[in-house]
């Protein structure tokens, strides 16, 4: 069986079942993200600008046959307060930086 048969064969294994493009999304992830980062209104205030390929990248979120995995998990970010903006290279970013962990936060305390 050639590969672009054995492809189509798993699409359409797929729609048989009723899989979405939902079916390739991990909320978990997202859960992940805003534990470990909080957005940031100004680029000055952001220590870290996620563009489209570093989301991709985050969250393994690439297209496939039934849709871009990405538009789901922006619009799960936004719920969160992680909206994108167009930053000073004029590229469409989601600006944020890390929060306090535990560790940390319990150092400030001993100081």
């Amino acid at each position: 069986m050639t590969r672009k048969k054995k492809n189509q064969d798993i699409l359409e294994d797929a729609k048989e079942a009723g899989t979405s493009l939902y079916d390739f999304v991990i909320t978990q992830k997202v859960d992940a993200f805003v534990a470990a980062y909080q957005p940031v209104d100004r680029e000055s205030l952001a220590t870290q600008r996620f563009d489209e390929t570093r989301l991709r990248t985050f969250f393994k979120a690439y297209p496939c046959t039934l849709g871009d995995p990405l538009t789901i998990y922006l619009s799960l970010l936004e719920g969160e307060g992680f909206f994108m903006k167009v930053s000073t290279m004029n590229e469409p970013v989601i600006l944020a930086t890390e929060r306090a962990t535990e560790s940390e936060m319990l150092k400030l305390d001993v100081l």
